[in-house]
């Protein structure tokens, strides 16, 4: 009974041990604009609808938008590690805050992504909860597509 209790043990971390952590990266997120205030404002607020990002938070005055969690459909856009063996990725999420900066005749959006994954482990009955890094990806599309809507 002891060899197959110390089996189990060895073949349970070897299969967890395939796990590893994400990776911290530098990512770009801040852009500044050659555009007043105004008319980046409104790029960003129609860049979101276009988006069907779900906006929890919106006020012009601090030039601060936030959306609610959203489903992350774009792998590439976050790093979660690798999770082991005995785990199965239920879903991953992201949500936005952008702020719009007015900069003398200039502006600044600057695009913070928060990613989380959701995960289940064999045998074990809450779902974890970790969070992941981003790789700059979703923050260079949301600027292109706000600096698309200016030109």
């Amino acid at each position: 009974m002891g060899k197959r209790i110390f089996w189990v043990g060895v073949i349970c971390l070897v299969l967890t041990g395939c796990a590893s952590a994400p990776i911290p990266r530098q990512i770009q997120n801040s852009f500044p604009i050659d555009r007043p205030f105004d008319k980046i404002w409104e790029a960003v607020i129609e860049t979101f609808a276009e988006l069907n990002l779900p906006i929890i938070n919106m006020e012009k005055a601090s030039g601060l938008i936030t959306t609610d969690w959203i489903k992350q459909d774009d792998l590439e856009a976050s790093d979660c590690g690798r999770i082991g063996m005995l785990s199965l990725e239920m879903s991953r999420r992201m949500k936005f805050n952008v702020f719009v900066k007015k900069i003398a005749d200039a502006s600044e959006i600057k695009v913070n992504t928060m990613f989380e994954i959701l995960v289940k482990t064999v045998g074990i009955d809450p779902i974890e909860i970790s969070s992941c890094y981003s790789t700059g990806k979703l923050e260079k599309e949301i600027y292109d597509l706000v600096k698309a809507k200016i030109q």
